[in-house]
């Protein structure tokens, strides 16, 4: 299913935007929009689906969805859902005031924060208090409680674990030309028989070499990350209804065996395909 691409009616005056929600039920349609999305479920209960997951929220839950991140909330029958959530663009003015030296930890923090998250349980109370003080400041003010806020998400965010189960590395202008380009062919020819020798002579090194300066670039290892290439495409499909036979799905995005699928997908995702399958539909055509 496509994502709709959605515009969040920001105020040309406003570089945070503020909204709250008392409604019949959430937004019914995956979507999609440009601004990262802070989400506090002051009522309500049921399953956030994001991307590739399914992931349960109840009332008191805060949620961060990344800029273009799609997502579905979909609440449980009966009663009204309340929410407060921030919005905020990287481009533009904001933009440049996070550029300054002085916040350019936040904007990193933002910036690896492109999956999404859930705010972590034991951390719920002080950032709710966070979003009610921005909620009640108004211009300067409102600005300056922002960067606070992002300033308390970022002292926890080694607790953090992205709400997508499946991700890749995105480089800035400061990246490395060689990881861009090593990691821009494996995104162009995960489908294929990609052998360590292969990628590895790509970038002039040794294997040994190679798998050293992968990693160190990226975070994770040259398998993990082409594992997590494919297990997305397969996501796509699965979620797409683009196949009938998960056996399809699974050498169409580039496994040569069911059982070496579904035991990768179980390790990426924690569940199996057929079940991720089954939670999916369940969650959205119900």
């Amino acid at each position: 299913m496509k994502p709709i691409q959605y515009r969040v009616p920001v105020p040309k005056d406003r570089s945070v935007f503020i909204q709250e929600d008392v409604l019949e039920k959430f937004y019914p349609y995956m979507h999609r929009h440009e601004e990262y999305q802070l989400i506090w479920i002051m009522e309500g209960a049921g399953q956030l689906l994001v991307d590739d997951n399914v992931h349960e929220f109840e009332k008191g839950d805060i949620f961060l969805l990344g800029s273009n991140q799609a997502h579905v909330f979909k609440g449980r029958l009966g009663g009204l859902v309340k929410s407060v959530s921030v919005f905020f663009n990287l481009k533009g003015a904001l933009s440049n005031i996070l550029n300054m030296p002085e916040l350019s930890v936040l904007l990193d923090f933002v910036a690896k924060s492109g999956r999404g998250f859930k705010v972590p349980a034991n951390d719920l109370t002080h950032i709710r208090r966070r979003i009610e003080i921005l909620k009640k400041s108004d211009r300067l003010d409102q600005l300056v409680n922002f960067f606070y806020l992002l300033k308390s998400l970022n002292k926890i965010s080694a607790q953090l674990k992205p709400l997508s189960g499946v991700s890749t590395v995105e480089f800035g202008l400061g990246g490395s030309l060689r990881i861009s380009s090593l990691c821009k062919f494996l995104e162009d020819n995960y489908k294929e028989n990609i052998s360590l020798g292969e990628i590895a002579e790509k970038a002039n090194l040794t294997p040994q070499a190679f798998c050293r300066y992968f990693k160190k670039s990226t975070g994770k290892t040259f398998v993990a990350y082409l594992n997590e290439l494919r297990v997305r495409e397969a996501c796509r499909m699965l979620s797409g209804k683009e196949e009938d036979s998960i056996s399809i799905v699974a050498y169409n995005s580039g496994f040569n065996s069911i059982t070496n699928f579904n035991r990768v997908f179980r390790t990426v995702l924690g569940v199996s395909p057929k079940t991720y399958l089954t939670n999916y539909q369940n969650s959205l055509y119900r």
